[in-house]
């Protein structure tokens, strides 16, 4: 029996690819330009300053001692009667101290308590309260017309110009095999 081997010679096949890339163009007429309408806004204000009615000082006045004549005529009259309730006190207080001559109260004594009283000094700040403002409130009243902005834009002539790509596929190589088959002997004893 002949017995052969085989010799397999191959190689693959190699595709090429060509191609060409697209191109575009575009060409645009711009001296048209556009339209520029514009209205500024209009803001009308019209303002009333607060106005003072009255300012009432009777109360800060008659504090620092100038008030009109009938507060003050009022106040000089509980003053008064303050003063005189006062003084009757000091000559009934001055009268007992007399009446009780065993406690040993003298006359000089009296009289020179009377001739240098002692003084008592306070600070203090007037007038301790503000005067009365009367006023009427102040007015704005504001009206707004709205403005505008208008633009019309000319047409532009555009013209394009586009250039398909192209892709194309070729076999550069082609593919092959080439099977030989080769003699190795031409007769073996096969035992089986």
């Amino acid at each position: 029996m002949l017995i052969y081997n085989l010799d397999i010679k191959f190689s693959f096949g190699e595709l090429g690819i060509s191609y060409k890339k697209g191109n575009m163009d575009i060409k645009r007429d711009i001296t048209g330009g556009f339209d520029l309408e514009k209205n500024p806004p209009e803001l009308d204000i019209n303002l009333e300053l607060p106005r003072i009615e009255k300012i009432d000082l009777k109360a800060p006045f008659s504090e620092i001692g100038l008030a009109d004549m009938p507060t003050l005529s009022r106040q000089w009259f509980y003053e008064s009667k303050d003063l005189t309730w006062q003084a009757v006190e000091r000559i009934v207080k001055e009268g007992d101290e007399l009446g009780a001559i065993e406690k040993g109260v003298s006359i000089s004594e009296l009289a020179e308590f009377n001739a240098f009283p002692e003084k008592d000094y306070n600070v203090d700040l007037i007038p301790k309260s503000s005067p009365e403002i009367y006023f009427q409130e102040g007015k704005v009243s504001a009206s707004l017309k709205e403005g505008f902005v208008r633009v019309n834009i000319n047409p532009f002539p555009v013209d394009i110009s586009y250039e398909y790509g192209e892709v194309k596929t070729y076999l550069q190589k082609p593919p092959y095999i080439k099977i030989t088959p080769v003699k190795v002997g031409e007769h073996v004893d096969l035992k089986i």
